[in-house]
């Protein structure tokens, strides 16, 4: 199946999405709130607040759009990389808008990568986030595009102690929680597809690793300050399970307020390259 380039740059608008407490809620808890988390959970908690990876949920219409849009191979595509970007925190409920567009395609010889970037604005017409989307699609590379650029490592501090060694857990239902927010994709719920497809079982979303880092981060490393959050970026390089335990290790780098992430599950990477930026 051969990529159709004539929609890189062009916009995909998404539905409105109106939420409110309870699907705030679903997602904390889909990404492994407990009862020591009613801040998530509790419409009733005077300081009620909203994960910062929760941005990734309004967002599912357009991505599958782009990636029709694109022609990209459902059977073969992974999700490579996750970046959000984010200028305040979200409310308890309202309407957001969001618009993607397919920012570039690049040529990886056997394989390309789909890049798909988003902006989310509240009611009011005011930014909330920006996330860019990796795909990396098996097989339909070849093309004679362009490459792509190098991506710029940003450097651990030198002989600094880790800011976080914390650990992550998952449990043996989350993923039938967390496809509750949007992504039904069978794989995380149907053994034999996934024995079919090379697992032992169905594997955890790659976007719930993603958000039980976060909210391990969040907690962690930031105190439960959702507010000093900016960015938070990760290369997700293996699969977990629903019930591992994901091991995160956090350095401080040499830029400012940044640091490095790196989640195992036991001695396999799950998420590499990751980078988050507080403020």
């Amino acid at each position: 199946m051969q990529l159709d380039l004539e929609v890189i740059g062009r916009t995909i608008p998404g539905p409105d999405f109106v939420y409110d407490w309870k699907t705030c809620a679903l997602y904390a808890l889909a990404i492994g709130a407990s009862p020591s988390n009613l801040d998530y959970v509790w419409e009733g908690s005077a300081a009620f607040k909203v994960h910062p990876s929760f941005a990734v949920i309004p967002l599912h219409g357009i991505v599958m759009d782009a990636l029709m849009k694109v022609r990209a191979d459902f059977r073969t595509l992974v999700h490579g990389e996750q970046t959000i970007r984010l200028h305040r925190p979200f409310e308890k409920e309202g309407t957001l808008h969001s618009t993607g567009k397919i920012s570039a395609v690049y040529d990886k010889g056997k394989a390309a990568v789909v890049v798909i970037d988003t902006e989310t604005r509240d009611a009011k017409g005011d930014l909330l986030t920006e996330t860019s989307w990796s795909i990396f699609c098996r097989g339909q590379g070849g093309f004679g595009g362009e490459v792509g650029p190098t991506s710029k490592s940003i450097e651990a501090l030198p002989d600094a102690p880790p800011s976080l060694v914390i650990r992550a857990e998952t449990r043996p239902e989350q993923a039938l929680l967390y496809r509750l927010c949007g992504d039904l994709n069978p794989i995380h719920v149907d053994a034999a597809l996934a024995t079919k497809v090379g697992f032992e079982r169905p594997i955890l979303h790659g976007l719930c690793t993603y958000g039980s880092a976060v909210r391990a981060l969040v907690d962690g490393l930031c105190g439960g300050d959702v507010s000093s959050v900016r960015r938070i970026s990760a290369r997700f390089s293996g699969v977990v399970y629903p019930g591992d335990t994901i091991d995160l290790r956090v350095v401080p780098s040499t830029s400012p307020g940044t640091h490095l992430l790196e989640a195992r599950v036991g001695e396999r990477s799950v998420l590499s390259n990751g980078v988050i930026e507080l403020g």
